[in-house]
């Protein structure tokens, strides 16, 4: 194999996997909700604790003490800074933002459209902060990314309200968070930090969901719902968190962000396989669109490894 492929095949499976398992998160979140009525922040914070305890503990018995310690530049405080702020930006922000805009009356395709204008956001500061340069065929791609999206889930008349500005203010979050990760170096694995963050993300959830009161008897949750509470946990959280990490390593900030538009056609997709929702003439045009938006991208990325 040709060297100079093996990191991008590296990081264009990382990815792809990773837009997988955060689509899965959708309709599968949306089972548990929905159907058995399991209260959205308490459910996510068992979620993420308890995915954030199994790659930790995961990594103490099999590397010991130190490799599960954070750290940055050698300092434990700044590793313990890091993975927090990581944690309460990616985890508990973005969840949290999501969560108020729907609960202010917008709908969750329109949360998911706002969300995933993350890579535009991202590449803007990207320009600025991380020495990525903005140019016409990035903007060309996130274009037909953004547009691309809009298409598969639909906009309505949610766009304009307050639950949109929280859902923006989630994106920013998202954006801001991947700009750290990128500028703050962690001394140790993306698993390990993939595992910090889920779990200070979750406990900042869990937080919430007390002062909200909620409360929830697992008997309430049925076979397939299990199964879903289980696949949130492993594929949807330790997947696509520890492969989002890794990716952001291996590819950029700006081309890793820019696959997350496949991750509102992925759920789309497993939402028709499993809560039978309708397939649309906008799903197929807009999934072309994505994919043309990620040729682009994947254009831009080969020059830039070539070179």
């Amino acid at each position: 194999m040709n060297f100079k492929k093996s990191p991008k095949l590296s990081f264009l499976i990382s990815i792809i996997l990773t837009t997988v398992f955060m689509g899965s998160s959708f309709p599968t979140g949306k089972y548990l909700i929905s159907l058995n009525h399991a209260p959205p922040f308490l459910i996510g914070s068992w979620r993420f604790i308890i995915a954030g305890i199994l790659m930790l503990l995961f990594t103490l018995l099999t590397k010991g003490i130190s490799e599960v310690t954070p750290r940055s530049n050698g300092r434990l405080t700044s590793g313990f800074h890091l993975v927090a702020i990581i944690g309460l930006l990616q985890t508990t922000g973005t969840m949290v933002f999501l969560n108020l805009a729907m609960a202010k009356g917008l709908s969750s395709s329109m949360s998911s459209i706002i969300l995933f204008t993350n890579p535009l956001w991202l590449a803007i500061l990207a320009h600025f902060l991380l020495n990525d340069k903005f140019n016409r065929w990035k903007f060309l791609s996130l274009l037909l990314g953004i547009i691309g999206v809009i298409l598969c889930l639909g906009l309505d008349k949610t766009a304009f309200s307050v639950g949109a500005l929280f859902a923006l203010i989630g994106s920013f979050c998202w954006s801001i968070n991947t700009v750290i990760t990128k500028r703050v170096p962690f001394d140790q694995s993306s698993w390990v930090f993939t595992g910090w963050q889920l779990f200070i993300g979750g406990m900042g959830m869990f937080i919430i969901s007390m002062f909200l009161h909620e409360n929830y008897n697992l008997s309430q949750i049925d076979t397939i719902g299990w199964f879903c509470f289980i696949w949130l946990i492993l594929p949807a959280s330790i997947g696509s968190f520890g492969l989002w990490f890794y990716s952001l390593k291996q590819g950029g900030a700006n081309n890793a962000s820019s696959f997350l538009f496949l991750v509102p056609l992925f759920s789309t997709i497993f939402s028709m396989i499993g809560l039978h929702d309708h397939f649309t003439v906008g799903l197929l045009i807009g999934g072309i669109l994505i994919i043309l938006s990620l040729t682009l991208v994947n254009k831009s990325m080969s020059e830039k490894m070539m070179s």
